[in-house]
């Protein structure tokens, strides 16, 4: 499967009526990847904006309506994290950054190796210096990835279970250089998406197909020398997983997301424009900034849950969802009223 990743709003607390900003995953199969950016350059050339990259916010409700029937047809779904930038002003953002940093070397002893000890170090101050809204940013994304591949997994096993077999990531890197956002990547994505599979492993469901799926799996007691002292290690020494004596059995997080990974412009990749389309939609529905018409057909796109997609970070959060005002509200239980179910209950689409 294709995995574009793609941002909208600037993540910083908020100037005028802009509170909310997003990251969204559009997922796109490999089968029908060709057939869909040929129908959708064909769309964009009846267009009168003429240019060779196409900005969401430039659309009205009409075309924006017309790329994600497009995107339905060729069965791409989309998943989305917001976040309310008005509860997040730089103080709240400043105390969780520097205390997400500290927590990176707060376990080390002069017993770790050298070069450990050093990179941790770099990391954490890396982390300190990185600007606010880069970091919610981060965190949004990292949120969205990992909570993402549980839905597309099983979505797909059911669908076209060959899309298991290759997850090609495209992330937009707007403006950021490829050094940063690599490093980012690194620091932030792997560490925590290895811990969050070995804690919880990712859901599976008898009867769907994840054959495809396998060789990302691995297990502390049948993995590779390296790969079995590094579960080993993981078990014995992080704190959340010291009281297992079982060998662990988890995803290969480096694979799954470095084995076919870019950072690229949008300006040259379809991909990364249909989601900015998307993502851009769903931020202008919450701002009050795009009618019903533009953004509800988006629900066609999305996995039916039980919890909303909005985040709140640092000492103001409380371990539940945000209150949302009212016209968020109204936006988000519209389009969970009508987006796709989980579970394929007759032949095609939920």
């Amino acid at each position: 499967m294709n995995i574009y990743i793609d941002e909208a709003g600037p993540f910083i607390p908020p100037q005028g009526n802009r509170r909310y900003s997003l990251v969204l995953a559009l997922i796109v199969p490999r089968a029908t990847e060709t057939s869909l950016f040929y129908q959708f350059l064909r769309l964009r050339d009846s267009w009168p904006q003429q240019a060779i990259e196409i900005k969401g916010s430039k659309l009205d409700e009409q075309q924006v309506a017309a790329v994600v029937g497009l995107l339905y047809e060729h069965n791409a779904i989309a998943e989305y994290y917001a976040i309310d930038m008005s509860l997040h002003p730089d103080d709240v953002i400043d105390e969780f950054k520097l205390r997400q940093a500290s927590a990176i070397t707060a376990s080390l002893t002069p017993e770790h190796d050298a070069v450990a000890i050093s990179t941790l170090q770099k990391d954490a101050e890396s982390l300190r210096r990185l600007a606010n809204p880069l970091f919610v940013q981060a965190l949004v994304s990292i949120k969205l990835v990992l909570d993402m591949l549980d839905v597309a997994i099983n979505y797909y096993a059911q669908r076209l279970p060959s899309e298991l077999g290759e997850f090609i990531w495209t992330i937009d890197r707007k403006g950021h250089s490829f050094t940063e956002m690599e490093r980012l990547w690194s620091m932030l994505m792997l560490p925590i998406g290895e811990l969050r599979s070995s804690l919880r492993p990712y859901a599976k469901v008898e009867g769907f197909d994840y054959t495809h799926f396998a060789k990302y799996e691995v297990d502390e007691a049948t993995a590779e020398e390296k790969m079995g002292r590094h579960l080993k290690w993981m078990r014995e020494t992080l704190p959340s997983l010291r009281p297992r004596t079982e060998p662990l059995r988890c995803l290969d997080a480096k694979r799954v997301f470095t084995e076919k990974r870019t950072f690229d412009d949008s300006k040259n990749n379809l991909g990364l424009q249909l989601a900015d389309i998307a993502a851009t939609a769903l931020c202008r529905a919450l701002n009050g900034n795009l009618q019903i018409s533009g953004w509800k057909p988006i629900s066609r796109l999305l996995i039916r849950k039980k919890t909303a997609p909005f985040l709140q970070i640092g000492k103001t959060a409380s371990g539940q969802h945000p209150a949302l005002d009212e016209h968020a509200a109204q936006v988000w239980r519209t389009l969970a009223a009508n987006s796709q179910a989980m579970v394929v209950e007759k032949i095609g689409r939920a």
